[in-house]
């Protein structure tokens, strides 16, 4: 069986302005020599997983030069921006419609959605949305950012049976 590697072989080639104390120097040839016994044992994963801790510790590794560069952390990204909570449109009917909290809360949430889902350019979810919205008997202005509620039709008296024809 051959003797293990003591060292990893890789040569750092950046221009050395980021210092690395000792014990960071320590850590960092300990990481690339277990990368590449895992390379030689065809633990590929775990070379993979090893690369991407370097990575985001700022090692950036060229395998086929067996070098190395240490360049500065990225910048953390910005936050996501919160979900809205509100979806910006006005009621504009005469109020002779009435929703209890859960059903404004539902209605709300479509609204919302329904923004989101136009600000994402997702039209499909968002005709779909304007759909239920139509069927529930919610009108949307999109222009004029408003909403309106119509009362629920009047339910269709059932129909009358007509007598049987008499047949000859």
């Amino acid at each position: 069986q051959p003797a293990r590697p003591t060292h990893h072989g890789y040569t750092r080639v950046d221009d050395g302005s980021i210092v690395l104390s000792p014990a960071d120097q320590a850590t960092l040839d300990g990481m690339l020599l277990e990368r590449l016994l895992a390379k030689r044992a065809r633990e590929f994963a775990k070379a993979d997983e090893l690369r991407q801790k370097l990575r985001s510790a700022g090692v950036i590794i060229d395998d086929g030069a067996n070098t190395y560069r240490v360049v500065p952390p990225e910048p953390p990204k910005p936050p996501q921006p919160a979900r809205p909570t509100h979806h910006g449109y006005t009621r504009v009917d005469d109020g002779s419609v009435v929703l209890s909290p859960a059903d404004q809360a539902t209605l709300d949430g479509m609204l919302l959605d329904r923004v989101l889902a136009k600000r994402e350019r997702a039209w499909e979810r968002s005709d779909e949305l304007r759909q239920k919205l139509r069927e529930a008997g919610v009108s949307v202005n999109d222009g004029e950012s408003t909403y309106s509620l119509k009362p629920p039709a009047p339910p269709k008296p059932p129909k009358q049976s007509q007598p049987a024809r008499p047949t000859h």
